[in-house]
């Protein structure tokens, strides 16, 4: 089977207006790939990597003064892009189609041979040796008119090398929320970390507005939830 090299896997953005053209190449840090079913078609989104908000190319002063976290997610068509600030806005979710808002989007996409590991010790030996790993979750929506494979670097792995125990805990990734009512997939993603230690279930902290103690809100992770999945671990070959 074939899996991302992330590490070499990137999403390069050209940005429109500005002093200065830039082309912001930007890590993938995951992939989730929804398909409908009964049309078979298929789109791959590109969750990138985080970075602060800043004022790009300037003298001095580079990161804003009220700082952000920039992520989001592009296909060949869809974007999303999220700003985390230390207080919930409205500014936190902007999506739609990336034409008219970028320039141009491009990818750069190095894909890997690689093996599922079958076994607790497998996974655990592999993990111990410092091997690469990449971790599937496959989900499908209660109907199964929408399936979802969500493929990504396992940064994080629990092993227990005296009873082959282990435990995948790693992110941000894009979940999919099968149930909103959308006129693009993109929309039905969010930021997550997921968690699984099983073949046949994985759990889910969605970023989201949650409220503070002040009356206010701030985005964050919360709210776990568990989903029957297919799920994997990956070594590269």
């Amino acid at each position: 089977m074939r899996v991302l090299d992330y590490g070499r896997s990137f999403v390069t953005f050209i940005s429109q207006g500005g002093r200065f053209r830039n082309n912001a190449r930007l890590q993938v840090e995951s992939t989730t790939t929804i398909t409908d079913t009964g049309s078979g078609k298929s789109t791959r989104y590109l969750f990138f990597a985080s970075c602060k908000s800043e004022d790009t190319f300037a003298e001095t002063n580079l990161f804003y003064r009220n700082n952000y976290d920039f992520n989001g997610i592009f296909s060949d068509d869809e974007y999303a892009i999220f700003r985390t600030y230390s207080t919930h806005t409205p500014r936190f979710r902007e999506e739609g189609l990336w034409r008219g808002t970028f320039s141009s989007v491009s990818q750069t996409l190095v894909d890997v041979e690689g093996r599922e590991l079958a076994s607790g010790e497998e996974i655990v030996k592999a993990s111990m040796a410092g091997t690469p790993l990449v971790g599937r979750v496959e989900l499908a929506s209660d109907d199964g008119a929408l399936r979802a494979e969500i493929e990504f670097p396992i940064k994080t792995m629990n092993a227990n090398d005296t009873h082959w125990r282990w435990q995948v805990d790693t992110g941000p990734i894009a979940v999919p929320n099968f149930s909103a009512d959308v006129d693009l997939h993109v929309k039905r993603l969010s930021p997550a970390f997921v968690a699984y230690n099983a073949p046949d279930f994985a759990e889910f902290v969605v970023q989201q507005p949650l409220g503070s103690p002040d009356g206010g809100a701030v985005t964050h992770y919360t709210a776990p939830f568990s989903l029957s999945a297919k799920t994997s671990v990956i070594a590269f070959a």
